[in-house]
This record gives C-alpha cells, sequence and structure tokens, in this order.
C-alpha cells in the first residue's frame, strides 16, 4: 500500500462533496455555479500526467477500449436499459409519496433549472457530465483505491459516490426517501465499479452511465410538466 496515495485518494474523496455543499451557501443559484466544484472531475489528468509522467496516449490506452467496447455494447446497453427501468419504475411506484412541487422549488433555487433550460442542461448531464464522473470515480478514484486497499474500495467509492450526490438533494425529502434514493445511489455506484474493473474500459462505463441519466432527464421533464 502507497500509504501517500492512499491519504490524496481519500482526500479526494471528500472533495467534491464539500465543495458543492460550500457552492450552494456561497455561490450564486444558477447551473454553471452549481457546478464549479466539477473542476476536480479534471484531477485524474493532473495525476496521470504530471505525478505519473504518463501521455495522453498512455492514459488513452489504459482506461479506454474501442475494442472491448465494440464486442461488449449490447451488454452494457441491456445493463444500462435494466437500471433505467428499475429507476423508472422506482419513481413511478413512489412519486405519489413525493411533493413535486418542492422538489421544482429546489431545482430552481439551488441551480436555476426550469422549463427554459432544462433540456440543454440535460444534454450536458447525459454526454459531459456522465464522462466527468466515470473518469473521476471509476477510471481514477476506484482504480487508484483497488490498487491500495483491494476489494475494500467497491463500498467506500460507491458510498463516496453516494454521499458526492447527498450534498445536492440532502434536504429535498422525507428521511425514508432519503435513504431509499442514498442506497440507491450507493448499489449503481458498486455496479459500476464492478463493470470498470471487469472490463477495465471507461467507454463502457460511460455509455451505461449516460443511459441512467436520460432516465434521469426524463424524469426531470415529467416533474416540470413537459412531457
Amino acid at each position: 500500500m502507497n500509504k501517500k496515495e492512499t491519504a490524496t485518494l481519500f482526500t479526494l474523496i471528500f472533495l467534491p462533496p464539500i465543495l458543492l455543499l460550500l457552492s450552494r451557501y456561497f455561490l450564486p443559484s444558477n447551473y454553471l455555479f452549481s457546478s464549479l466544484y466539477k473542476v476536480t472531475f479534471l484531477f485524474p489528468f493532473f495525476y496521470y500526467l504530471i505525478l505519473e509522467k504518463k501521455t495522453f496516449k498512455q492514459i488513452y490506452k489504459e482506461n479506454l477500449s474501442t475494442k472491448t467496447f465494440k464486442q461488449n455494447w449490447k451488454k452494457m446497453a441491456l445493463i444500462g436499459i435494466s437500471l433505467a427501468v428499475i429507476y423508472l419504475g422506482t419513481f413511478f411506484f413512489l412519486k405519489g409519496f413525493l411533493d413535486l412541487s418542492t422538489v421544482i422549488e429546489k431545482l430552481q433555487a439551488l441551480a436555476s433549472i426550469n422549463t427554459t433550460n432544462i433540456i440543454f442542461i440535460g444534454i450536458y448531464i447525459i454526454v459531459i457530465n456522465s464522462f466527468l464522473e466515470e473518469l473521476f470515480w471509476r477510471a481514477f478514484l476506484f482504480k487508484k483505491m483497488k490498487e491500495n486497499i483491494g476489494n475494500a474500495s467497491y463500498f467506500i467509492t460507491g458510498l463516496a459516490f453516494s454521499f458526492h450526490h447527498i450534498m445536492f438533494y440532502y434536504d429535498w425529502f422525507t428521511l425514508p426517501f432519503f435513504l431509499l434514493v442514498t442506497i440507491g445511489l450507493s448499489i449503481y455506484a458498486i455496479i459500476m465499479n464492478y463493470l470498470f474493473n471487469k472490463y477495465q474500459d471507461l467507454y463502457s462505463c460511460w455509455f451505461v452511465h449516460a443511459i441512467v441519466d436520460t432516465t434521469q432527464i426524463f424524469i426531470a421533464l415529467i416533474i416540470f410538466g413537459i412531457i
């Protein structure tokens, strides 16, 4: 175990949620400022390029495989769709227990998300944000944590991924619903960790994540009454 590297990784685990929480209270309420914490997701490039002296080509070969994705895209699509169905089914099953007007108010107050910009923000979340999260949480944090602490990294980074999102919605729901969402996010993250560990391919994880995020935006469109 590299103790210095492990300490750095644990610090990075808590950095995004802390920055997200701070942005909620000290920065203007719009999506741009509420997303500034995501610059931390670019840290893997700094780590690999500066500290490990690797080239972009080496980074690409270690984490992305076009060949692997071509071989497994149908399987990834099935996994992504399955997760999306569970996500969508859970929403419709519990929809009656949610105060959707409160959710809308929170989204508008926190990130200025509304019926005018939700499509553009949705495209960003599906295409770009999903890649940045997979780069940071799977191809960097999980990968490096597994090298240092073994299988415990599945659960630690899974909970950390959930904790990162908790900082966005922690005051939106009642405690039971909050716990359900948190557990669901943790399980999702552990599944994504497993996929990355098995295939060592960021394309595959990105594809699955994008499918799930598409469902998330679909639900947001329902909440806002657009569809």
